[in-house]
């Protein structure tokens, strides 16, 4: 089923794109043009790293870049 996600990167630009449901993460930021390099990735919120194992659901509406925040880990 095809939906309407917003992807971005912080700071910057939020993009509106027409996903389907059980697309890959890495897939969508692809075709946004956007590099995950350097940056975590938010699914509406919640941190992940597996891009290509993390899809697309019913309930995903936002996909954002933004910055890895340096500290004690």
């Amino acid at each position: 089923m095809e939906k309407t996600v917003r992807v971005g990167i912080m700071p910057g630009r939020i993009t509106e794109y027409a996903v389907v449901e059980g697309q890959s993460i890495g897939e969508v930021l692809s075709m946004a043009s956007l590099d995950p390099s350097g940056y975590d990735v938010k699914v509406d919120g919640v941190k992940v790293t597996d891009l290509d194992g993390t899809t697309i659901t019913a309930t995903t509406s936002l996909i954002l870049l933004a910055k890895q925040v340096k500290g004690n880990r």
